[in-house]
């Protein structure tokens, strides 16, 4: 190692040594000059526990990075590296960020993955002020997460931001490009943080500022294809936020072009001066006019293809656009959704989260009735869940389950009598041919039912307490009818 490089590494360690940090914008100059052998040393800093010298050795790892292929492989190692070591969570999360900001993909194991969750949910929330800003986080999600990653971010959320998550999942249920599955889930979920997020929104209100109107454009060229091109002022910035969108002679949208940042001359007149110049003219500059045209396209295409380009979903909130291109697709009835979700989370053992729910059911629907008895009878409930099972009993008498579930709780009750009956009522309906016979689980319920049969009867013989219900006595016709008066008969005629 040569003195002048030396000297830069003692530079570089007395600053990160100083507490507090100071500013020192030559630190970047000073890491780009070491180059990969800075490497080491940064990597350590970003794996400690400093928030702040992790922070400043990951900007000085990513300028290091751009010094070329060899360097960003070095870096790159460094930070896979990281994210494999027994560091705090929070610098493997910054390493995993950088490492995405580089192309790169790794796998790192949290110790504590539920609070990473968490905070990674609370801090997307907290970026969530737009339409823009829901439906940008939205598109990113879907590119860079699997389906199931998204619907459990979200119910992470939905504990710690309601009205942010709702905001978020519905953009992501408008969404054709997500799979089928996960929007049915996301509805339901939907459904679900619907109250939530209303009383969230009602306690906590947002300052609104008034949004102008956008800029539009429709041009049209001899072949009848239109480009209609929308565009306005960033917030406090000279930057311009602009959309174009290609409609062919069908009617359907052809493509998209979305430009967070178009830059201080990206309004509408450049791209227009473009087009022109390609043999296209201005027909209209009225917004309604460019709200309907794509709204009709939008709809067009996600019938025929059942699609959409991504950049339409990032600038229809140019135009107001919403769920336009849905059409009449009918949406989902939230206590239907609630319902579903209600039932999915008893599936999942997850009776707590799914306990409110079903008590916001119809209590005479017996499906509502059988998971509420089922969730109860999970937190030990059980006179609870008997009035919840005679419910669904009135509704399904002879579905086997009912009567299973009824023996569970009777069980818990300590009332051996009706536990037995309730178990020869399980395994009387269970031969009856049903949507059980598909279940695997059903064969081992009622060998189980049969063994506690068998038990109950040889307890009962043992203690000499009788099981099955005594015979009334039986009186001969008609003696009633004849018999003579007794004095409690008569009344009080004295």
């Amino acid at each position: 190692m040569n003195p002048p490089t030396f000297r830069d590494l003692r530079r570089l360690a007395d600053w990160f040594s100083a507490s507090p940090l100071r500013g020192a914008p030559h630190i970047e100059r000073l890491a780009k000059r070491l180059g990969v052998t800075a490497v080491p040393f940064l990597g350590r800093q970003l794996g400690g526990a400093d928030p702040q010298r992790r922070d400043a050795a990951r900007d000085a790892l990513e300028a290091i990075a751009e010094q070329g292929a060899a360097a960003r492989a070095r870096v790159t190692a460094e930070l896979q590296a990281i994210t494999g070591a027994a560091v705090a969570d929070d610098a493997k999360v910054v390493a995993l960020g950088l490492l995405a900001e580089l192309g790169e993909h790794a796998d790192a194991r949290f110790a504590d993955p539920q609070g990473i969750r968490v905070r990674s949910a609370i801090a997307l929330a907290a970026h969530l002020e737009t339409a823009a800003d829901v439906a940008g986080a939205a598109d990113l999600m879907i590119h860079d997460l699997a389906a199931a990653d998204i619907v459990q971010m979200l119910e992470v959320m939905a504990e710690s931001a309601p009205a942010a998550a709702h905001r978020l999942a519905t953009e992501l249920t408008l969404r054709l490009d997500l799979p089928g599955d996960a929007r049915d889930r996301l509805e339901r979920l939907v459904a679900t943080m619907a109250p939530a997020a209303r009383q969230t929104a009602a306690t906590e209100p947002r300052a609104r500022r008034h949004v102008p109107s956008a800029e539009v454009a429709v041009l049209v060229d001899a072949a009848a294809r239109l480009v209609v091109i929308a565009s306005r002022r960033i917030a406090g910035q000279r930057g311009w936020r602009r959309w174009a969108v290609l409609i062919d002679a069908t009617g359907a949208i052809d493509d998209c072009l979305h430009e967070d940042d178009a830059g201080p001359d990206g309004d509408a007149a450049s791209l227009i001066d473009a087009l022109c110049a390609d043999g296209y003219r201005v027909a209209s500059t009225e917004i309604d006019h460019a709200r309907e045209l794509v709204a009709a396209a939008a709809r067009r295409t996600a019938e025929s293809t059942r699609a959409l380009p991504s950049p339409y979903y990032l600038g229809r909130d140019l135009l107001g656009l919403a769920d336009v291109h849905l059409g009449a697709r009918s949406r989902v009835n939230p206590a239907t959704a609630a319902l579903a979700r209600a039932i999915e989370l008893v599936a999942a053992g997850d009776h707590v989260r799914a306990l409110p729910l079903l008590e916001r059911c119809d209590p005479d629907d017996p499906d509502a009735a059988a998971a509420l008895a089922t969730s109860l009878l999970a937190q030990h409930q059980p006179a609870a869940a008997l009035d919840a099972l005679e419910r669904a009993l009135a509704a399904e008498p002879d579905w086997p389950l009912h009567h299973w579930n009824r023996a569970a709780a009777l069980h818990q009750l300590g009332d051996a009598r009706a536990c037995y009956y309730a178990l020869r009522r399980f395994v009387a309906t269970s031969a009856i041919p049903s949507g059980l016979f598909a279940d695997p689980d059903q064969p081992a319920r009622v060998g189980c039912a049969e063994r506690l049969i068998a038990e109950l009867e040889r307890t009962a013989r043992l203690t000499g307490t009788p099981l099955r219900r005594r015979a009334k006595p039986r009186t001969s016709r008609g003696a009633k009818r004849h018999a003579p008066p007794t004095h409690s008969d008569r009344g009080s005629a004295s």
